[in-house]
């Protein structure tokens, strides 16, 4: 199955499961991994794809304009936003805190995947 790739997503996102963690935005990245078929794109029109701007804006709007208790929490909705409102088979978000609790960390972070029929 063919994919579209959205990588190294920046973010600043208010996640946390502490009152001072969700206090201010962190520095997070994502990835986002879309199933969809793409012969009939092969002739460069937008109309026969998926429009990786629209899913960016759109995931970005939802991130930063909520605050989360978990990462699984942002995880989870961003599948959602993308299964429902684009038309792809499968969405996989990797999503992390560049900056998490210990010095000794450089990221830490989820991974979710879900089909169409999660929506159901």
């Amino acid at each position: 199955m063919d994919k579209i790739l959205l990588r190294d997503i920046r973010l600043q996102m208010k996640v946390g499961t502490t009152r001072q963690e969700r206090g201010q935005a962190q520095p997070c990245r994502a990835d986002l991994t879309l199933w969809q078929p793409l012969d009939k794109a092969g002739d460069g029109r937008l109309d026969k794809t998926v429009d990786y701007s629209a899913v960016y804006s759109r995931v970005e709007k939802l991130c930063e304009s909520r605050t989360f208790t978990l990462l699984e929490e942002a995880a989870l909705l961003m599948c959602r936003e993308v299964l429902k409102h684009f038309p792809v088979r499968k969405v996989r978000v990797r999503i992390g805190k560049t900056s998490p609790f210990s010095e000794k960390l450089g990221f830490v972070g989820v991974q979710v995947e879900r089909r169409r029929s999660w929506l159901s």
